[in-house]
C-alpha cells in the first residue's frame, strides 16, 4: 500500500532518478574540467610574471655592472655644498669674464673703489626715489587729490616733486652719518654700494630664472654672484 502511494505522490520513476544522477555527474565533471583549465591559466600567468621578474632582475644586474665598471658617480648630496658650488662657480665665471674684458684679474677692486667713494651720492639717489613714492602716496592718503579744480590735479605730482627736492640734498647728511660711525662706515660702505646693484641683478635676472633649467639658472646667477663676491673680496672697507 505504501510503495504505490509514494510512487504516485512523487511523480518520479526509477528512470527519471537515473537521468538526474547522470546530469549531476556531467555537471560535476564539467566543473572539474573548468577548475583544471583555470588552474592551468593561473599557472601560465604565474610563469609569465616570474619570467618578467627574472628579466627585470637581469636588467638591473647588468646596469649595476655597467655602472660599477664606469666608476662611481660624483654627486654632492649636501644641499649646502651644492649651493656653495653653484654660487662659487658662477662668481668664478663672472670674474674670468671681467679678467678677459679688462686684462686685469683684480679689475673689480677699481670698480668697487669707485662705488664706495660714491656711496653718499648713491644713497641720496635711493632716498630720492623713495621720497618720490612716499610723497605721491602721502598726498593720496590725506586726500589732497580730491581738492577742487587744478589743486586736486597738482596735489600728488607736487608732493612727489617736493619730496624729490628734499631727497636729492641728503648726500651730505649720509656722508656725515657714515663719518660719525667710523670704522663701521668704511666697513659697511661696500655693502651699501653693492646693495642696489645686487638687488637689480636679483630682480631682473635671478628671480625670473628661478623655475628654469639648471644651466639657465646658473647663467642668471653669474652677475649677482660676481657683484657679491667682488664686494666681499675687493672692497677696501672689507679688507681692512
Amino acid at each position: 500500500m505504501n510503495a504505490p502511494f509514494l510512487k504516485k505522490k512523487s511523480g518520479l520513476g526509477p528512470e527519471d532518478t537515473a537521468d538526474t544522477d547522470v546530469d549531476t555527474a556531467d555537471t560535476a565533471a564539467d566543473t572539474v574540467v573548468e577548475a583544471a583549465d583555470t588552474a592551468d591559466t593561473v599557472d601560465a600567468a604565474d610563469d609569465t610574471a616570474g619570467a618578467r621578474r627574472r628579466a627585470r632582475r637581469r636588467t638591473a644586474r647588468k646596469a649595476a655592472e655597467v655602472a660599477a665598471a664606469a666608476g662611481p658617480a660624483v654627486r654632492v648630496s649636501n644641499p649646502r655644498l651644492r649651493w656653495a658650488a653653484f654660487n662659487a662657480t658662477a662668481a668664478a665665471a663672472g670674474h674670468l669674464a671681467i679678467w678677459e674684458l679688462t686684462g686685469d684679474p683684480m679689475a673689480g677692486a677699481d670698480y668697487m673703489a669707485r662705488m664706495v667713494i660714491s656711496v653718499p651720492q648713491l644713497a641720496a639717489a635711493g632716498i630720492t626715489v623713495g621720497a618720490v613714492v612716499v610723497g605721491w602716496k602721502a598726498a593720496a592718503l590725506i586726500h589732497l587729490h580730491k581738492l577742487p579744480g587744478v589743486f586736486g590735479l597738482a596735489a600728488r605730482p607736487g608732493a612727489a616733486v617736493g619730496a624729490a627736492l628734499w631727497g636729492q640734498g641728503t648726500a651730505p647728511l649720509v656722508a656725515d652719518g657714515m663719518a660719525a660711525i667710523e670704522p663701521w662706515g668704511s666697513i659697511l660702505a661696500p655693502l651699501l654700494a653693492v646693495g642696489p646693484v645686487a638687488a637689480a641683478c636679483w630682480w631682473g635676472l635671478d628671480r625670473r630664472a628661478a623655475q628654469a633649467a639648471p644651466p639657465v639658472r646658473w647663467l642668471a646667477r653669474v652677475p649677482l654672484a660676481t657683484v657679491t663676491i667682488s664686494s666681499l673680496l675687493y672692497a677696501p672697507g672689507v679688507l681692512l
